[in-house]
């Protein structure tokens, strides 16, 4: 697993601690909720597969195949800087800025595509009155799964 994965579970998890230390809390304030009352707020939690999503936007093969692209081209660029460079660590200094350059390409094709997810899930919560969207493997109970509605408001976009 790499360290941007193990950090973003890192956040998640603290982030849904802090829930439960919040809604303990909340619990000894207030005397206990009525079923209703609390299916109520259960309702009002979405759940959402992010690599479902993501892997189901109408531009994300496009992107991959340019990114592919890229990739190509900046390692033959790489290569052909690393074969100008007699000094190892020049050489190395040449592949990682390729690298670099192909990790900001990256970024930017994927950019748009990342902010068309997202405003996708605002909207289908919008639209369904959900007050908080959690991706659904930080969940272990409860919430409605909204992967479905996004990945339609998105096929309705493009």
């Amino acid at each position: 697993m790499s360290f941007k994965k193990i950090m973003l579970l890192v956040i998640a998890l603290s982030f849904v601690m802090s829930l439960t230390v919040a809604a303990s809390a909340a619990s000894k304030a207030k005397p206990a909720a009525t079923p209703a009352a609390q299916t109520a707020n259960a309702d009002s939690v979405g759940v959402v597969d992010r690599g479902e999503i993501l892997n189901n936007h109408p531009g994300l093969a496009a992107a991959r195949q340019k990114l592919a692209d890229i990739a190509r081209q900046k390692e033959n660029e790489a290569k052909a800087a690393a074969d100008k460079e007699t000094d190892t660590a020049k050489k190395a200094q040449a592949v990682q800025a390729k690298r670099m350059e192909l990790a900001q390409e990256e970024q930017k094709l994927m950019a748009p595509i990342y902010r068309d997810c997202e405003q996708a899930v605002r909207e289908v919560a919008v639209k369904k009155k959900l007050t908080l969207v959690l991706d659904k493997f930080v969940v272990l109970i409860g919430g409605v799964d909204i992967t479905q509605d996004v990945i339609q408001q998105l096929s309705r976009k493009k």
